[in-house]
C-alpha cells in the first residue's frame, strides 16, 4: 500500500473517536444525524486525498482535516437542530445550550484532547478567538453547575475525557 491508502486505512482507525466527538457535537439532535455528518466527513476527506487535492504529510495531519470537515458540516447541517429530549442527561443539555462555535472548541480540547492551536485550526479560528469560544463555554456551563465535583469534596476524581488542557 502506498502512503495515501496508509493514511486512509488509519482514518478508519481514528473512527470511533470521530463518532464520540460527532455524537456530542449533535448535542441531541440524534445519533443518526451525527452518523451521517460523520460519513459525509470521511467520504469527503478520502475523495480529496485520493484525487490529491489534499495531501496530508500524515496520519494526525488528515484526523485534523477530517475534524475540520466534520465541523463545516455540523455548523451546516445544525443551523436550527432540535432540542435534546428531557430524557438526555443534564450535561447535553447544557451542551445543546452553548452556541455552536463554543460547543465545537469545548469538545475538541476537553473530550477529544487537542491542543489549543489544533483546536483553532480545526474550527477555523485564530487561536484567541478559540480560547475566547472555550472560556466562554466553561463559564457557561459552569455557571448551570455542570463543574466536575472536586476530589476533596467528596465527589469523584472527573473523568480522563474531562481534563482542562493547558
Amino acid at each position: 500500500m502506498g502512503r495515501r491508502a496508509d493514511i486512509i486505512a488509519g482514518l478508519g482507525g481514528a473512527t470511533p473517536a470521530l463518532r464520540r466527538y460527532a455524537r456530542a457535537l449533535c448535542a441531541g439532535a440524534g445519533q443518526a444525524i451525527a452518523d451521517d455528518l460523520l460519513q459525509s466527513a470521511l467520504q469527503s476527506v478520502g475523495a480529496r486525498i485520493r484525487a490529491r487535492d489534499l495531501r496530508p504529510a500524515d496520519l494526525a495531519e488528515a484526523r485534523i482535516e477530517t475534524y475540520a470537515t466534520l465541523v463545516a458540516l455540523a455548523e451546516k447541517k445544525l443551523a436550527n437542530p432540535p432540542g435534546p429530549a428531557s430524557r438526555h442527561p443534564t450535561i447535553v443539555h447544557g451542551l445543546a445550550s452553548l452556541g455552536f462555535d463554543e460547543r465545537a472548541v469545548l469538545l475538541l480540547v476537553s473530550l477529544e484532547g487537542f491542543g489549543y492551536d489544533a483546536a483553532a485550526r480545526i474550527v477555523g479560528a485564530t487561536r484567541e478567538t478559540a480560547l475566547a469560544r472555550l472560556m466562554r463555554a466553561r463559564g457557561a456551563l459552569g455557571a448551570e453547575g455542570l463543574r466536575p465535583v472536586a476530589p476533596l469534596e467528596g465527589g469523584r476524581r472527573a473523568a480522563a475525557h474531562l481534563r482542562v488542557v493547558k
